[in-house]
């Protein structure tokens, strides 16, 4: 026997297969349509979304922001504060050197008085660097007490520049003593 063909009727008229291929197409590009519409809606909400925790970060970042400025204007007005009491303490620390100063001088003095003289004036002549220039005045019963005097005022090592600017014999209440002027150095304390 020979070959068998096979012979294929089409019983679907041209137009109405045209037509289902047609609503295939179609179909399929809804289809399509449908996927490119949903990837979009998709790509929209989450760009929203990204929009939205963008908002809520500035918005963490401006409160945050103002919490800063106050902080920074705190810190500010702190730094001004402790500058203020730095220049203070400065001037407190001054007056507190200043004041131990003289009750030294007067106390380095005393011990150097010998028991034949009196101390009438101290006085500050001018600052230095080095110290303070003081001029004492006063009575002594000799100028031999004054010499001793002077030769005490030399061999301290805190006084220097020592200058005997003036003895003369006076008589006070009816007592023949002789008047002195030293001027020196007195240095200070660093």
């Amino acid at each position: 026997m020979g070959e068998l063909k096979l012979i294929e009727i089409n019983l679907i008229p041209q137009k109405l297969k045209k037509a289902k291929q047609a609503r295939a197409y179609v179909m399929m590009g809804m289809f399509v349509a449908a996927l490119v519409a949903a990837a979009m809606a998709g790509f929209v909400i989450l760009q929203t979304n990204k929009l939205s925790d963008l908002d809520r970060e500035i918005r963490k970042v401006d409160a945050e922001s103002a919490t800063l400025k106050d902080k920074i204007e705190e810190v500010r007005k702190f730094r001004a504060q402790e500058e203020a009491y730095s220049k203070k303490r400065a001037i407190v620390d001054k007056l507190m050197k200043d004041q131990s100063f003289w009750p030294m001088v007067l106390d380095k003095l005393g011990e150097l008085l010998l028991p034949d003289m009196w101390l009438l004036s101290l006085e500050q002549v001018r600052e230095k660097d080095e110290g303070t220039e003081i001029k004492i005045t006063g009575y002594a019963m000799s100028k031999v007490v004054v010499a001793d005097f002077i030769k005490r005022l030399e061999e301290t090592s805190q006084i220097m520049d020592l200058k005997a600017a003036r003895l003369a014999d006076v008589t006070v209440e009816g007592m023949n003593v002789t008047n002195y002027e030293i001027n020196f150095l007195f240095k200070k304390n660093k």
